[in-house]
């Protein structure tokens, strides 16, 4: 197990009451596991933006399937992809939309470019990358 740091930290009233509603309604034990886990989070996503380390996530994605070739482009983003490609599903929405999630791992340049590939794609209208770090220390 590893070593606990303790620390203090001063919050003014109002957002603490905020934090401890949150952890009430997202049922952490206590405040420390949140105030870990947004820790833990924060320093994910600084390793995350210096591309250093391996990452696994996903990418989402909205898309019009009317576009032109839209489905043929997002197809060769993910099969030409040097990034690991788990999985990749496509959820009907409303109003000619469709919902697709990449699973994947692997280093984030490799990750980046198949997320600049789709993003760029006419008829993609929106695209996030959200990732982890799985190594980050407990």
């Amino acid at each position: 197990m590893q070593r606990v740091t303790r620390f203090g930290v001063s919050v003014p009233t109002t957002l603490m009451k905020k934090f401890d509603d949150i952890i009430e309604s997202e049922r952490y034990k206590n405040r420390s596991k949140a105030i870990s886990e947004l820790i833990r989070s924060k320093v994910s996503e600084s390793e995350f933006m210096k591309g250093s380390h391996f990452l696994i996530g996903t990418i989402t994605y909205l898309y019009d399937p009317t576009v032109h070739s839209v489905l043929k482009q997002l197809h060769d983003a993910t099969v030409s992809s040097k990034a690991t490609v788990h999985a990749s599903t496509s959820v009907p929405a409303k109003e000619n939309k469709v919902l697709g999630v990449l699973t994947c791992e692997g280093d984030w340049f490799d990750i980046k470019e198949t997320y600049q590939r789709i993003n760029r794609t006419k008829g993609v209208e929106y695209c996030k990358a959200s990732f982890v770090n799985p190594t980050i220390e407990e």
